[in-house]
């Protein structure tokens, strides 16, 4: 098994380097306002027509650099204003794969209320969201995950599920609810 340990950050934490050049200075500056969860700045950056669902070169969306970082009145503005709460970046990941990563469940829950798709899996590994909580020992987020729907049962390209990624992590309060949670799926099937 591969550590999950999120790439996904490696690549949100150079957004002014990866950026420059690939894109107008105003969608520039949606993507900076986005990933620093400056409100007034988006805004006025979406009041002066910068578009809410501009990509940079990866495919993202500035709702995905405010999810990785749990701003969640800016992706809730975001989404309002038109963004695609299941847009998916060029590896298959959603908004919803970004904020999972940290402890941002209201903006996990945010997502899931305007319909993101809980059980995504990334085109690369087959990461889910809940798989990404769960590396990342998130626990009020894997909860949520699963009462929303997320399957504990889905494996990723190399056969590992949510519980593996936990187990590695020794996360071990996630470990003990994937393990109860997946016991109750168990014996509702028999």
């Amino acid at each position: 098994m591969k550590p999950l340990t999120l790439v996904v950050g490696l690549v949100i934490l150079s957004v002014s380097a990866g950026l420059a050049g690939a894109l107008t200075p105003s969608e520039q500056a949606l993507f900076e306002a986005a990933n620093a969860g400056s409100l007034a700045d988006v805004k006025r950056l979406v009041a002066q027509g910068t578009a809410v669902d501009v990509t940079d070169p990866d495919n993202r969306t500035p709702m995905m650099f405010a999810a990785f970082n749990g701003h969640r009145r800016v992706v809730s503005f975001l989404l309002i204003e038109g963004t695609r709460v299941d847009h998916k970046d060029a590896n298959g990941r959603t908004a919803l794969m970004y904020a999972s990563s940290g402890p941002f469940a209201e903006t996990v829950e945010l997502l899931l209320d305007a319909g993101a798709e809980v059980n995504v899996q990334g085109m690369l590994e087959g990461f889910t969201a809940l798989m990404t909580a769960a590396a990342e020992g998130q626990l009020e987020v894997v909860k949520l995950l699963l009462d929303r729907g997320a399957d504990p049962t889905l494996e990723d390209v190399d056969g590992d599920t949510a519980l593996s990624f936990a187990r590695q992590g020794r996360h071990a309060e996630v470990v003990a609810l994937l393990e109860k949670r997946s016991a109750e799926n168990d014996s509702e099937t028999e």
